[in-house]
């Protein structure tokens, strides 16, 4: 049916864009990885066998590794993935450990926004000034057309996750369980 498609609230609806989000730009950061894993083994087979390495190799490894990683970062937030240390709460009740999980969400996502605003005018302000790398001379602003985006869902993965964390529901909007965290 027709309506199938327009079930559950809107807030369920934009929780499981999100979600959907999250994956597509885990997927992207896993294509960005193996393009830097497969230009670093041309590079060196290149230097070995043929005299020369790929120029500016370094230059897009280094971009590549700080797209990639932005882009993990809403999926891990996500999922939980994130390293915690509950040393000094793993006996405290369920109501403080929900609480002090969402602080932690709210603070994360302070951090998000903080760093979308920043990277955001960085990214501006780098294309102004015409930066560019040392070697291929390509403008440095190009990654933040990806990295801004990831801060952002960062961010909006954010508020999900603490509201979920507030609310007590560990559960994707799939009705997966979401993994506990790393402790």
């Amino acid at each position: 049916m027709a309506n199938d498609v327009h079930k559950g609230s809107a807030a369920q609806r934009a929780a499981k864009s999100v979600e959907w989000l999250c994956g597509a730009f885990a997927v992207a950061g896993g294509i960005v990885l193996a393009v830097i894993a497969m230009t670093t083994v041309v590079s060196v087979l290149g230097r070995k066998f043929f005299g020369g390495a790929i120029a500016g190799d370094f230059e897009i490894v280094e971009i590549g590794c700080a797209v990639a990683v932005s882009l993990f970062l809403p999926y891990c937030q996500l999922n939980k993935g994130n390293v915690i240390v509950d040393f000094f709460t793993l006996k405290a009740s369920q109501p403080v450990q929900r609480r002090l999980d969402a602080l932690g969400c709210v603070l994360l996502t302070l951090v998000a926004v903080l760093l979308t605003w920043r990277l955001g005018a960085g990214g501006i302000s780098l294309y102004s000034s015409n930066d560019q790398t040392m070697v291929l001379q390509v403008g440095t602003w190009w990654a933040f057309l990806v990295v801004v985006p990831s801060m952002a869902l960062l961010s909006a993965v954010g508020i999900l996750t603490t509201v979920r964390a507030l609310s007590g529901d560990s559960v994707a909007s799939d009705g997966a369980a979401a993994p506990d965290a790393m402790s």
